[in-house]
């Protein structure tokens, strides 16, 4: 990796599992060998610290891990809003951020970080927070759907969504720009048309689509998902539940769902405003149907998201199906085939980085 200011030389060597042993121990982030880096307030120290962070990611195998784990290097000389933020207490902010910070939790929510302490499943998700960087979007998220307790929801709500402690204000990413589709069955798509290709197989299943596979890690890795999208009398919109199976870090299996309001974004038919209260943080998403089988065979949906308080921003994309495999008339070469990969190449996507396929 280089920056403008070493154009040459590089400012960075990463390497994964897969590299020789050589290779391997080549590898560096700016000032991260230095004697220096032992102390743990150093410029070296956070090039180190940087290092091992960027390896673990690149050693998952996945394009959206590999591309967080260069980000968190090139954000040692240029910060990247989309890792800028850091909820971790950690030398890189600096003791006074963090006394300030560790001041402002105690003084908004002492009885929820009391409760939570004090229940011995919500401290140890708490522990396995703190000694991971928050910013590891998988990582983190893996923890806390193992650990979901009313506690942990409760600390999380008052520290991060009503006060945000912090001071995180991620953002929706605005790109790529994914075009919604526009015709569908040989018509101009419209609201009833959008709404009923969310609500898909639901009547004659007990979903609407299954998930064949994902670009991101942190929302498309865990298996046998289940969309349910139905119809909200109340709101004029829709109701989003997605159930999925956790395999925990104590390596149980246990199914868990999210329930999300859903509702259209502006006046082009097939663009959605997605909202949740997730483990006490509120995640906003804005979803695209970008391409659906007249016969509902397939969908292609995008997805861009936020945990504004929690400092994540997300995004990727999802081919759906009736049963979760891959369509049956979309075998390499055929028509229906270069269809899906177009549909992914709008969202930026190529089809081997997608998780699952």
């Amino acid at each position: 990796l280089g920056t403008r200011s070493a154009p040459r030389g590089g400012r960075a060597l990463l390497a994964d599992e897969s590299c020789s042993d050589l290779v391997r121990r080549s590898t560096f982030v700016g000032s991260s060998r230095d004697v220096s880096s032992l102390v743990p307030w150093s410029r070296a120290a956070s090039c180190r610290r940087a290092l091992e962070a960027a390896t673990k990611l690149l050693n998952r195998k996945s394009t959206e891990d590999a591309c967080f784990g260069v980000m968190l290097v090139l954000n040692l000389w240029s910060p990247i809003d989309l890792v800028a933020t850091d909820i971790n207490p950690s030398w890189d902010k600096g003791i006074a951020r963090n006394v300030r910070e560790f001041r402002k939790m105690l003084d908004c929510c002492g009885p929820e970080i009391f409760a939570a302490l004090s229940d011995p499943q919500t401290k140890k998700a708490i522990d396995l927070l703190n000694a991971r960087d928050l910013r590891d979007q998988v990582g983190s998220y893996r923890v806390i759907v193992s650990n979901e307790t009313p506690q942990l929801e409760r600390f999380s709500l008052c520290i991060l969504q009503q006060h945000n402690c912090f001071g995180a204000d991620a953002r929706i990413l605005e790109t790529p720009r994914v075009p919604p589709l526009g015709t569908w069955r040989g018509r101009p798509l419209d609201a009833a048309a959008a709404s009923a290709v969310l609500v898909g197989h639901l009547g004659s299943e007990p979903w609407s689509w299954r998930v064949v596979c994902g670009a991101n890690p942190a929302y498309d890795a865990f298996p046998m998902q289940h969309q349910i999208f139905y119809e909200s009398a109340a709101s004029g919109g829709l109701w989003y539940d997605p159930v999925f199976l956790v395999e925990t870090l104590d390596g149980d299996r246990v199914w868990t769902k999210r329930h999300y309001r859903c509702v259209p974004r502006g006046e082009t038919p097939g663009l959605w405003t997605l909202s949740t209260l997730d483990n006490g943080v509120v995640s906003k998403e804005h979803w695209t149907t970008v391409d659906v089988a007249d016969d509902l065979e397939f969908a292609v949906l995008h997805y861009s998201g936020a945990a504004k308080c929690a400092g994540q921003s997300y995004q990727g994309a999802l081919l759906c199906s009736r049963d979760g495999f891959w369509p049956a008339s979309a075998p390499l070469g055929t028509p229906a085939f270069d269809r899906i990969r177009a549909a992914f190449a709008a969202c930026g996507l190529e089809l081997f980085e997608l998780y699952g396929c």
